[in-house]
């Protein structure tokens, strides 16, 4: 009986969590978007990146 128990106990525990994740993404979903322009490279800024050679291993 104690097994029969258990999974119940389970699956209530799985169903609340699965109510509560449905009512955030509800939350977030009517959450009004951010307006920022997306982040542009200042001018005469360098990207660093690492020789190819480095980059896929191949260094022997």
């Amino acid at each position: 009986m104690s097994v029969i128990k258990g999974f119940m106990w389970c699956l209530a525990v799985l169903f609340a969590q699965l109510g509560l994740l449905r009512y955030i993404d509800l939350r977030v979903a009517t959450m009004q978007r951010l307006k920022e322009p997306p982040l542009e490279p200042a001018e005469g800024s360098v990207a660093i990146e690492a020789p190819l050679e480095k980059q896929a291993g191949l260094d022997a």
